[in-house]
């Protein structure tokens, strides 16, 4: 990270939740499609407790995507333990039950997508984002979270979705802006396409029943509807940026001005799982059928992310000024108290 730490004083715990609650009680979260925990090392249950008396116990709030599988390859690595962590790892639908609790400081770090951390700092919310967390493949067509839709649809890119009706996890959120952008950068009006909210799981069958024209679907939905005769229309992330970085790991301000060492540890053991990560891809495919309860079919099939270290700040700035300019954040980012050093 190359800016600057925050330094804000931390509010009441009571103040925190209210405020919380308030701004992510609209949010719909990424939904997963299982749960689930980290692979066991193999050892028995007693040199376990023995191993782990002398770690630090860290909860860490995860959806069970695709995305997050460097998380659970580093606790199968020992790359959390060579750090004195032992994660607690607990599962959630999404960021608007993950950011609340890291907020009360339930979880001291959680995931989320980029553009509801946006939001919750729009909002006043003190987080701070202490690592990347998965990026675009820079491959249009081939990207983790694409446009879909059916053959007979009369989509065939951006443009098209104009006067279409498309399924979104959630409205005015990270979705609604790079479909937007798209739309707009092929020509079209972005104000032309009506989003309707839904669950990544339902989305298949709703496309393939008609009840929507096309779907912002992510892993392993995306291959799914492909699997069943669904076609790519839009990538929405590839045309935002290259390197284009979906979501972000974070901490709340008072954590990170508590117990800097802690997250740093956190940090250096995370780097280390993305590496492995990037190097590894059969074992990325092996544990995601774990935690996210993926087919071994459907693990060869889906398209996995990248995992950079570092956050990509131009891709970063573009996002946001797109997420003004669609009126889902109402004040410029500040980017220097959102990324830790």
């Amino acid at each position: 990270m190359t800016t600057k730490s925050p330094h804000a004083s931390a509010p009441s715990r009571r103040t925190v939740v209210a405020a919380a609650s308030a701004v992510f009680a609209g949010l719909i979260a990424l939904t997963g499609c299982g749960a689930g925990s980290p692979s066991s090392s193999g050892t028995t249950a007693a040199e376990d407790d023995k191993a782990g008396a002398n770690l630090e116990k860290v909860s860490i709030g995860l959806i069970p995507i695709t995305d997050v599988a460097p998380v659970y390859l580093g606790v199968q690595e020992g790359y959390f333990e060579e750090e004195g962590l032992e994660l607690d790892v607990q599962l959630a639908q999404g960021g608007a039950a993950i950011v609340p609790a890291v907020m009360t400081g339930d979880y001291q770090f959680g995931y989320s997508n980029v553009v509801s951390l946006l939001v919750a700092q729009d909002k006043g919310l003190p987080i701070t984002v202490v690592s990347n967390g998965s990026t675009s493949t820079n491959e249009p067509g081939s990207d983790t979270t694409e446009v879909a839709a059916m053959p007979d649809s009369g989509i065939g890119n951006a443009a098209d979705l104009v006067g279409k009706t498309v399924a979104v996890n959630a409205l005015n959120n990270f979705a609604d802006i790079t479909i937007r952008n798209s739309i707009e950068e092929a020509g079209g009006d972005p104000s032309g396409v009506k989003f309707v909210e839904m669950p990544y799981p339902n989305m298949p069958a709703a496309i393939e029943r008609g009840d929507v024209d096309a779907a912002w679907t992510t892993e392993p939905f995306r291959t799914q509807i492909l699997q069943a005769g669904g076609k790519i229309v839009a990538s929405p992330m590839t045309d935002m940026a290259e390197n284009f970085d979906s979501a972000f790991y974070f901490t709340s301000k008072q954590t990170l001005e508590q117990n800097p060492e802690l997250v740093e540890r956190f940090r250096r053991a995370l780097e280390k799982s993305f590496d492995f990560a990037m190097e590894n891809e059969d074992k990325v495919r092996t544990i995601i059928q774990d935690y996210a309860k993926v087919t071994p079919e459907l693990a060869e099939s889906i398209v996995m992310s990248k995992w950079y270290k570092e956050v990509n700040m131009d891709a970063l700035t573009k996002l946001g000024t797109a997420a003004k300019k669609y009126d889902v954040l109402k004040k410029d980012p500040d980017y220097n108290a959102l990324i830790a050093k």
